[in-house]
């Protein structure tokens, strides 16, 4: 009993030390001739996390192509994305992003558009994909996201996601270099 309690602490320890490899969490899919590839980070269709990364690349030099993305997705009752106009309802056009890092930098784009998904039962869902490069890799790839702002509405991410996100985007980072 006493050695089995010491191999649960120790493996627990050695968890906490070396951490999860978010790396191997990372769903890849590769066509069959091996010149493209898509990457995600996990999630559930049903509970969409309120970021996630998402790569995919050619290696066609008919088709060479490199996308990087984050798709940030804010659940919101579908009501906040109407609007009255001339005594009719209609959807909002929303538009901008605000990215504020622990350490209060911010990742500002006030013309990215933000697009709207009805689920059923009022549930709705804000969304923006932000494009990943040269101008803002360093930042994402060092900095953890605190808090993100689409339009009007505003979300904290917890530790454990903001964690998680900064462990992908450089699995992801990393899988093609980024010129």
């Amino acid at each position: 009993m006493k050695y089995g309690l010491m191999l649960a602490g120790m493996l627990c320890l050695s968890s906490l030390v070396y951490g999860q490899d978010y790396c191997k969490q990372i769903k890849k899919e590769v066509t069959d001739n091996n010149t493209s590839f898509s990457y995600e980070t996990p999630f559930k269709e049903d509970s969409m996390p309120p970021v996630r990364a998402v790569r995919i690349y050619s290696t066609n030099p008919d088709a060479e192509f490199d996308n990087f993305t984050l798709i940030f997705t804010l659940p919101c009752e579908y009501a906040e994305l109407l609007e009255k106009k001339d005594g009719a309802e209609s959807e909002k056009e929303e538009s901008g992003i605000v990215i504020t890092f622990e350490d209060k930098s911010k990742i500002t784009d006030e013309t990215l558009a933000i697009t709207h998904d009805k689920r059923g039962s009022g549930y709705a869902a804000r969304s923006a994909t932000l494009t990943i490069g040269t101008d803002n890799i360093k930042d994402l790839s060092t900095k953890k996201i605190a808090k993100v702002k689409l339009s009007t509405a505003e979300i904290s991410i917890s530790p454990a996601m903001s964690n998680a996100m900064l462990q992908y985007i450089n699995c992801l980072k990393n899988v093609k270099k980024l010129q």
